[in-house]
């Protein structure tokens, strides 16, 4: 009996698995196995399942597939989707993301009508009773009463629009989750005086000519992803000035008004992403990229699996022109899963032996839609979101 040694890649693992329930593998064949990678950054190990019958022997082996590979410690999740219109398993194999196990398509079969009685007993008629009247329920409860708006144009109403502004922009500064520096960072860029020298230091220059005071600069970037601040050469290249956007005053502006308690950080966590403002122009461009993107993905996976059915499709007709094929002539073994290249049988071939009209003529019909194997699509890899930056403000004096 051959041992092999553990193997020392995903990629051999999951591979030694799938081979040793008889598939092959390989460009053609029945599976590759692939990386995937974000950002220049490889992220995982996926099986790129090529054929039907790939698909079928890893739906029937889906547990048995997770324990192997468990075993040899690199464990590979196996996804298993039903497509809707032929009942058939696709199936994704991966050592990232999220499993996904559908139910197979069940055939629903009515029940059998029962017997009528020949002789029915004619049934006494029941007897009409007084309707009574309808108790009240116990376990109902009333709905509480809605709170009353104040009519429009009473100094309720404007006690009660301001409370509401209030409340809006006490939680608008909460979630802003800044530290006394970075509150400080944003004070200095609402000034005229925060910029980056010659020798690219960042400098906070009180007052116009003065050398200025150097500014720790790792706390800028989580402010400028977040679209608080901005940073621009507005008097050519080598010049890089420092402002807030409109979000970035706004956000200050917030800040103290409401003054909320800041967030006690060290070093490390001032580098950590922040929240858009609540409510903000950056946040708005952020979701209008998000919601872009997923309608993006949801095209890819819609054309991928509409190029899967027609992959399927085109699997269940090769393997009908083979069975033709092969009964013509006089094969029993199946070599190499496939017949010849534009083989269709003839009027003769049908005589001779004896084949059946129905399925010559679908042969025929799909040899017009099928002249070459289906191709899956080529989907894009995931990006980071990019989001227009929002220009600078005038700073205050």
């Amino acid at each position: 009996m051959t041992t092999f040694p553990s193997p020392k890649t995903p990629t051999v693992a999951i591979a030694r698995v799938l081979r040793g329930l008889g598939l092959t593998q390989g460009r053609g064949h029945d599976f590759r196995v692939e990386g995937d990678y974000r950002n220049g950054e490889r992220i995982g190990t996926y099986v790129l399942v090529l054929t039907r019958h790939a698909d079928e022997v890893i739906a029937a082996n889906a547990d048995e597939i997770e324990r192997l590979t468990g075993e040899t410690g690199w464990a590979f999740r196996v996804s298993i989707r039903y497509l809707s219109a032929t009942g058939r398993p696709t199936t994704s194999v991966a050592n990232y993301g999220d499993r996904v196990r559908d139910e197979p398509p069940a055939t629903h079969e009515e029940p059998p009508a029962p017997a009528a009685d020949p002789d029915p007993e004619p049934q006494p008629e029941p007897e009409p009773v007084a309707a009574a009247d309808p108790e009240p329920t116990p376990d109902a409860t009333e709905e509480p009463p809605a709170p009353e708006v104040p009519a429009a144009g009473s100094p309720s109403a404007g006690y009660f629009k301001g409370a509401r502004v209030r409340a809006w922009g006490r939680q608008r500064a909460e979630a802003l989750r800044w530290s006394g520096s970075q509150a400080h960072l944003v004070a200095m860029a609402s000034s005229a005086g925060l910029s980056y020298d010659k020798n690219g230091v960042l400098r906070d220059r009180r007052r116009p000519g003065c050398a200025g005071t150097a500014v720790d600069e790792t706390r800028l970037a989580p402010l400028v992803k977040a679209g608080f601040i901005t940073v621009t050469e507005p008097y050519g290249p080598g010049y890089k000035q420092v402002n807030v956007t409109q979000d970035g005053a706004e956000a200050m502006h917030l800040w103290v008004i409401y003054r909320p308690t800041p967030v006690d950080k060290d070093r490390k966590q001032e580098r950590e992403p922040l929240r858009p403002l609540l409510g903000g122009e950056y946040a708005a461009r952020r979701d209008q990229a998000a919601a872009e993107a997923q309608r993006l993905r949801e095209a890819e996976r819609a054309a991928l699996y509409a190029a899967l059915e027609e992959l399927h499709f085109w699997e269940a007709w090769e393997d009908a022109r083979w069975e033709v094929w092969a009964t013509v002539n006089g094969i029993t073994h199946r070599l190499g899963r496939r017949a010849p290249v534009n083989w269709m049988p003839t009027a003769e071939d049908m005589e001779r032996h004896n084949l059946s009209p129905e399925a010559v003529a679908g042969l025929h019909v799909n040899a017009l839609r099928f002249r070459r194997k289906p191709e899956l699509p080529k989907s894009t890899p995931i990006r980071p979101l990019h989001v227009a930056p929002l220009p600078p403000v005038p700073p205050r004096g």
